[in-house]
């Protein structure tokens, strides 16, 4: 009998099919006018678009902040566009956050494929149903970014998305090379380091190992880990821990100075592995570098013999708030 009892290979290798329906979604679909800040609010696999595009907008003179939580901050006003993207549409605090928001007479978006946010938001980007959130990141992102880039704020080249898509769809890549950090992790706990820019993408490759293995990793940044964590180096043990640098190409000069020393320091004590992001535009750097890990996550969970698909606990734990 298959691990994969819900066929999550099929869903992953047709992501790239999905990021290129999904560049449609926002069609027609414009910022009011008047903004001068976003913010995206969501949870799990419902906010990591939201990252991404702080993220790839970090360059932009555009403030996009993203908020996990049931309140808002309080700058939030009519000149903000609030972006409730919840893959259900029932998410509880996304909900709260949503209310908040029309109290404080922002103007709203919804990326969602149904649910109350549906029904309480009069914009809503519809997305397919029958995913799980996380494996819908095609569909919760490209539809952010297309709004944005509607209105003229978010500057999205078509020879960037074009390069994005050609490099995904040699998904025999993805998958050897899933395979192999599978292996590399399989009874060591992970810890990712990225860039700051890259910083969602580690993310993402974390919660992936945590909801499709079962199985917990962490992350940290650059330059920051270096003035707290690299402390820690005395501590590890390479049958205990093994780490991963998400090694941009476009990195400040610094920061790539940084991971050659520590990864000289830090190789005495563990194995330290490069993940290398392909493409020149940063759209096919961030997502071919997400590609990979959800394809590690995934070869990781079936080498444990778990099914990639059910997230029991977070289902228990719904339950238990309904109580």
């Amino acid at each position: 009998m298959s691990t994969d009892q819900s066929n999550m290979l099929s869903v992953l290798e047709s992501f790239p099919k999905q990021c290129e329906q999904a560049l449609n979604l926002a069609k027609g679909i414009t910022v009011p006018e008047g903004v001068t800040n976003v913010v995206v609010t969501g949870m799990g696999g419902s906010a990591v678009g939201g990252d991404i595009l702080r993220s790839y907008l970090s360059s932009s003179k555009l403030p996009v902040m993203v908020n996990r939580d049931y309140s808002l901050p309080n700058f939030i006003g009519e000149d903000t566009l609030v972006i409730a993207v919840s893959y259900s549409g029932n998410t509880e605090e996304t909900l709260s956050a949503v209310q908040e928001a029309q109290k404080k007479k922002a103007k709203i978006i919804a990326i969602t494929s149904g649910g109350k946010l549906a029904q309480i938001v009069k914009t809503v980007i519809k997305i397919p149903a029958g995913y799980q959130p996380r494996a819908a990141l095609g569909y919760l992102f490209f539809p952010l970014l297309g709004v944005l880039y509607n209105a003229g704020l978010a500057d999205v080249r078509n020879s960037d998305l074009n390069e994005m898509l050609t490099i995904l769809k040699d998904t025999s890549y993805f998958r050897e090379e899933g395979k192999r950090i599978a292996k590399l992790i399989d009874g060591r706990l992970p810890i990712i380091y990225s860039s700051e820019q890259f910083a969602p993408i580690a993310y993402r490759f974390k919660t992936q190992i945590n909801e499709n293995a079962k199985y917990p990793a962490f992350t940290g940044v650059f330059p920051e880990m270096n003035h707290n964590e690299i402390n820690a180096v005395g501590s590890l043990d390479r049958k205990r821990y093994v780490m991963f640098f998400i090694r941009n190409p476009q990195d400040h000069a610094r920061i790539k100075k940084r991971m050659d020393i520590c990864s000289q320091i830090l190789s005495q004590k563990v194995d330290v592995e490069d993940i290398v992001p392909r493409g020149n535009s940063l759209l096919a750097r961030m997502f071919s570098t997400m590609y990979i890990g959800d394809f590690a996550s995934y070869e990781l969970a079936i080498r444990l013999h778990i099914d990639p698909s059910p997230v029991e606990v977070i289902e228990w734990l719904k339950k238990k708030l309904k109580d």
